[in-house]
């Protein structure tokens, strides 16, 4: 007579056991004893006929395991890890975590590879197909570390060209929640770090490499001077919120103030003549 609730499972270390019986039984169990490799092991009734189990104990340490497969293949997936071995995801990285490993700054961090693999470049970084690695860790901890040892800070678009991977929101967030400092040049915001003495040296070097004659377009820059010679009064940010509302074109105060120091144009308070 085979029992509905015939099919037993019982979990040894991190691995599941099935074995199904033809009656009831008193089923014990033991810890320490024979099978080698695993921590606990089930003892039904000699009188019973224990019909499969679905798995046989490996003679590998399942780091060992983890090395072989790693060998055939460079990257993997947890869930393929776990599915292979037959281990719990929690003991496939607690085994990961003993051999080494990297996981990626791409697809949200969900492949793997050993710690010996990667091949890093200048900026630690390496990828496998369409794979990204980071010897700094996690896309946030990457793009933090490449933006501090940047001589002039970067823009979205360089680290997107570095990373290659898209990036532009992950950096108005960081900037937002006060993680990165930025500055607007030529119309691209120039990430940058924290740090006041790094900040304020990073400033003045992209500042100092930007082309001060490259800062407004012609056509932007002639908008900009008819609106000066209209509101000689106005200030920079004035003259950019006007040029915004009559053309409905984005300038950044900043720029024009660049160009205006690059061409030597100075803005001259106007005084109001008293009435007699």
């Amino acid at each position: 007579m085979l029992f509905e609730a015939s099919i037993v499972r019982f979990v040894t270390g991190f691995k599941t056991v099935r074995c199904s019986i033809s009656r009831p039984a008193i089923i014990q169990r033991r810890t320490n004893e024979s099978w080698r490799g695993m921590s606990e092991h089930v003892i039904v009734d000699h009188t019973l006929h224990v019909r499969s189990f679905s798995f046989m104990p490996s003679p590998l340490p399942p780091a060992e395991q983890l090395q072989k497969l790693f060998s055939r293949r460079t990257c993997w997936m947890l869930a393929e890890l776990s599915h292979v071995l037959g281990y719990a995801r929690i003991g496939v990285r607690r085994f990961l975590k003993e051999i080494g490993y990297f996981s990626s700054y791409t697809h949200n961090g969900k492949w793997y590879t050993l710690r010996s693999t990667p091949r890093f470049d200048r900026d630690g970084l390496w990828r496998h197909r369409d794979i990204g690695f980071s010897k700094h860790g996690s896309l946030i901890s990457t793009i933090a570390c490449l933006i501090n040892r940047s001589p002039a800070g970067l823009s979205a678009r360089e680290l997107t060209q570095k990373l290659r991977h898209p990036c532009s929101a992950l950096l108005t967030n960081l900037h937002k929640g006060g993680a990165l400092q930025r500055l607007k040049l030529g119309g691209e915001f120039r990430y940058l770090s924290t740090d006041a003495a790094t900040d304020r040296r990073q400033r003045e070097q992209a500042q100092a490499a930007y082309p001060a004659s490259e800062s407004l377009s012609t056509y932007v820059a002639v908008l900009v001077l008819v609106e000066q010679v209209k509101h000689p009064e106005f200030s920079f940010e004035q003259l950019a919120a006007s040029v915004l509302r009559r053309e409905g074109l984005r300038v950044a105060a900043e720029d024009i103030r660049r160009f205006f120091e690059a061409h030597g144009l100075k803005k001259t308070p106007v005084t109001s003549t008293p009435e007699l």
